[in-house]
């Protein structure tokens, strides 16, 4: 079933316009909704990249960390009594981010045209995350606005910690690979070719790894645009391969499945839903729309149907803790603690716990993965160079034992 986002215009009972933004399957099922709350549709358009009115460019993300700061500081504000419209005015004043400062400036417009904080923030979906939305949504109605915001800071600082840990310990494997391949390049275009004229003028023959390296050093040399090519061509299949619903499916199987990298990505993908989980229903969102949700953010396909699939479960009346289970990628300890959860009552706390664990086992998988990259790949690194100087060495050793 498809969720389809719709901006709305219409008229109350007593002539006065509302507008805002409605989920629904299609438009009928909004005019049913609206006509449920005494509501009676005047304009009705699909929300996309065209109709939006967002303001920021593109589909990019507003970065975790600027709304970790903006969550914290909107929630100070909000607790010394300061009202909306001016609190986020202060917040647009003081913010360096150029995108999330028209967000802010749009959405102060919006509010002194009456309508809610969470209605105008969802017109700019496209770089705020769906879990902000919704939980600023919650507090709204439930007059606990500033706990939300509190809840979301964190999150969005966990987040932001999690994503600069898994960079941060990424960067030397990358630098490593770059440079092998650069000093590869490097020996077969100006080393190598200065034993070529020397080799030819032996007129012996020539070991098969010389051959090879030979052949390889004058492909790169005057075939160069074609190996380009090839790599430009692969990115972009690659590209389009990642970008399709069966190849992005394939991908994330493939990190939750591939032994290297499975503990890892497992534990990174539990940490996100659980927190999310915790926070979303601590602040009263249903559980069933808080996997919706989670589902949207939690950056895997393969979770994020799988949790779809815990969703429908729930709805059909199993408890959390079977349908987690059922699901089959995630650890047993997520499924324990949702158990536990569902017992005591306490079910946001325990997967609050669940994703403190989680976050460390993350931390512990990441920097194993590293720490067994790092000697791979310098192997890799020693083989290749070694590889060719092999190449050079064996035929002078041959001739010198000639003479």
């Amino acid at each position: 079933m498809i969720i389809i986002k719709y901006l709305y215009k219409a008229a109350n009972k007593a002539g006065q316009t509302v507008e805002g933004v409605i989920e629904a399957t299609d438009k009928k099922a909004v005019v049913y909704e609206l006509r449920a709350k005494s509501l009676y549709l005047l304009n009705l358009s699909e929300i996309n990249a065209k109709t939006s009115m967002e303001i920021t460019i593109g589909s990019a993300k507003i970065p975790k960390r600027v709304l970790s700061i903006f969550c914290s500081q909107f929630s100070s504000i909000l607790k010394a009594g300061v009202p909306l419209v001016q609190a986020l005015t202060m917040l647009e004043e003081q913010t360096d981010h150029k995108k999330f400062k028209g967000i802010l400036a749009s959405v102060c417009d919006d509010l002194q045209r009456g309508k809610g904080l969470s209605e105008s923030l969802a017109l700019h979906e496209r770089a705020l995350p769906t879990i902000m939305i919704q939980m600023i949504e919650a507090g709204e109605v439930s007059g606990t606005l500033d706990l939300s915001l509190d809840r979301l800071a964190v999150t969005f600082d966990k987040d932001y910690r999690i994503a600069r840990k898994v960079k941060s310990a990424m960067t030397y494997p990358i630098i490593v690979g770059v440079v092998a391949v650069l000093v590869v390049i490097f020996m077969l275009a100006f080393v190598i070719p200065k034993f070529v004229g020397i080799f030819a003028s032996m007129n012996t023959e020539l070991p098969g790894i010389t051959k090879a390296v030979m052949g390889l050093s004058d492909f790169v040399i005057n075939q160069w645009m074609y190996l380009l090519g090839g790599i430009l061509l692969i990115y972009v299949l690659f590209k389009m391969f990642k970008s399709s619903e069966q190849g992005r499916l394939a991908l994330d199987t493939f990190k939750l499945q591939f032994p290297l990298v499975k503990k890892a990505s497992i534990r990174l993908m539990s940490a996100r839903v659980s927190r999310t989980l915790s926070t979303l229903t601590a602040t009263g969102i249903a559980l069933t729309q808080s996997l919706r949700i989670a589902s949207k953010i939690v950056n895997n396909k393969l979770a994020e149907h799988k949790l779809l699939e815990v969703e429908e479960q729930i709805k059909q009346g199993r408890s959390l803790y079977e349908a987690v289970g059922a699901a089959g990628i995630f650890p047993s300890m997520m499924m324990h603690m949702a158990k536990i959860g569902e017992e005591s009552g306490t079910l946001d706390q325990m997967l609050e716990r669940a994703a403190e664990y989680f976050e460390e086992e993350a931390d512990v998988a990441v920097t194993r993965l590293t720490t067994m990259l790092q000697p791979i790949l310098l192997v890799i690194v020693a083989v290749l160079v070694l590889g060719i100087i092999l190449a050079v060495l064996v035929p002078m050793i041959s001739i010198y034992t000639n003479i």
